[in-house]
C-alpha cells in the first residue's frame, strides 16, 4: 500500500525539488486539504516524509472538492461588500479551524528517497516502452 501512495506523491515530489532547488522557492511548509488526508495522520505523514517540509492540516481536510464548492457557494452569496475570497475565507470560515503541523521524519524521507531512486531510474525504461510503440 505505501507504493501505491508513494507513487501519488512522486509527481508531487519532482515538482516540488524543480521550485526547490531550481527556482530557489522556500516552502516553509504545505497546508493540505482533500481526499488524501481522509484517513487522519497517513497522507500527511507520507507527504511530509516525500518532500521534507511539514504537512498541516484542518479538521476538514479530507473533505475535498464538494466541500470547497460549497464555501464557493457560501461566498458568493454571504460574502461583504469588496469582500475578496481570500478575505472571506480567512474571516468566516478559518478564523477559528485548528491545523494540525506533521514534520517529516529521517526513517520516512530515507524510505522515499530510496523510493524515488527506484521511480526516476524506472522511467528511462517506460521511455524506452513509449518509443517502442511508434
Amino acid at each position: 500500500m505505501r507504493s501505491q501512495i508513494y507513487s501519488a506523491l512522486a509527481t508531487l515530489k519532482i515538482g516540488t525539488d524543480i521550485l526547490t532547488t531550481e527556482e530557489k522557492v522556500q516552502i516553509d511548509y504545505v497546508l493540505g486539504h482533500g481526499g488524501f488526508f481522509k484517513t487522519e495522520k497517513i497522507g500527511q505523514q507520507l507527504m511530509a516524509d516525500a518532500i521534507r517540509v511539514p504537512v498541516s492540516v484542518m479538521n476538514t481536510a479530507g473533505e475535498g472538492g464538494p466541500w470547497g464548492m460549497s464555501l464557493l457557494a457560501a461566498y458568493s452569496v454571504n460574502k461583504k461588500e469588496r469582500q475578496s475570497l481570500e478575505e472571506y475565507l480567512e474571516q468566516e470560515v478559518f478564523a477559528t479551524e485548528v491545523t494540525k503541523m506533521i514534520e517529516p521524519t529521517e526513517e520516512g524521507m530515507e524510505s522515499f528517497t530510496t523510493y524515488m531512486e527506484r521511480y526516476q531510474s524506472m522511467l528511462k525504461i517506460e521511455r524506452v516502452a513509449i518509443d517502442s510503440l511508434k
